[in-house]
């Protein structure tokens, strides 16, 4: 009898990169010097799809340090997969009608299959590019800033939404003390200390918390 892995067992087989690129803070990378940006702002660019647990978790991260610099529209709520992944019905938000407009970043997102594992958006011909430079093997969550920094895989574990619909967890991200909050707010100021290096304009990046962890990021860059 042969036992075939599970989807997201496959998905995640390979080890993400750690010899060719540096890893500089948490679980991202430096896979370039250079930026790259669309229409003049800094590109942010996620691959993910909608059964994986990772992603889900990923999501609140993202969304959460995008809205310090710009306005989210269009946002709504799903799970993830209730079945065949490590961790089950996650709340998260559904990305795939959501539009960010910031006068400094570009986002761009494409959600590659639904709960059912089924092919969801197909990626355009730019991002494409992007995902054979950078991601061959299509590993998801995918998170890339800048152009300068990667991140394959969540920077948390989705363990801590289990439990929680999506209305209980942004009741958790407003409790100060909440672990929720903490985690995701961990992960979201991490992103937003990558972006501040990547070009940010640095009267976005002044507060104490960004400020540390952009010392780090550029201490460890210099390395």
């Amino acid at each position: 009898m042969v036992t075939l892995p599970k989807p997201w067992q496959q998905r995640r087989r390979r080890p993400m990169p750690s010899v060719k690129h540096p890893k500089i803070i948490g679980k991202f990378v430096e896979v370039s010097k250079e930026v790259t940006r669309r229409n003049g702002k800094l590109l942010v660019f996620f691959m993910g799809a909608e059964h994986c647990p990772f992603c889900a978790a990923e999501r609140w991260a993202i969304v959460r340090a995008l809205s310090k610099y710009g306005q989210w529209s269009g946002l709504k709520q799903t799970m993830s997969a209730a079945r065949d992944e490590p961790f089950l019905n996650l709340p998260t938000y559904d990305l795939t009608e959501a539009t960010y407009t910031s006068p400094h970043i570009e986002f761009e997102s494409r959600e590659i299959r639904d709960r059912e594992f089924k092919p969801l958006q197909k990626l355009l011909k730019t991002e494409e590019k992007i995902v054979r430079k950078y991601n061959p093997d299509k590993t998801i969550p995918f998170l890339l800033i800048g152009g300068r920094f990667m991140q394959l895989e969540a920077g948390f574990s989705p363990k801590i939404f289990i439990g929680h619909t999506f209305r209980q967890t942004e009741t958790e991200l407003k409790k100060i003390e909440s672990e929720i909050r903490k985690t995701i707010d961990d992960e979201a100021n991490v992103i937003s200390a990558l972006l501040c290096v990547a070009g940010l304009p640095p009267e976005l990046c002044k507060e104490t918390g960004l400020v540390e962890l952009i010392s780090q990021i550029n201490s460890k860059l210099s390395d």
